[in-house]
């Protein structure tokens, strides 16, 4: 699998990635793992062959609910 871009979080505890791979047939998918931090290709192929596949619609969600909707109520309060 060929790595198309990687994504690296490091913290007190380990290093953890996201690394979009894609196949043969072009079909790209997002991988998540931890690693061990000392060379990036290695912890790419790493994550590609034994990290977690990243579920998208799972993260879109997620990531939604980083902002906060009025709604209906809040808009009343700003008039």
């Amino acid at each position: 699998m060929k790595v198309i871009d990687s994504m690296w979080f490091n913290t007190a505890y380990g290093h953890f990635g996201f690394v979009v791979g894609e196949n043969d047939m072009g079909e790209r998918k997002l991988y998540a793992g931890v690693v061990g931090g000392h060379n990036q290709n290695a912890d790419e192929q790493t994550i590609l062959s034994w990290g977690h596949k990243v579920n998208i619609d799972m993260m879109e969600g997620l990531i939604a609910k980083t902002t906060k909707s009025l709604g209906v109520k809040g808009i009343i309060n700003l008039f």
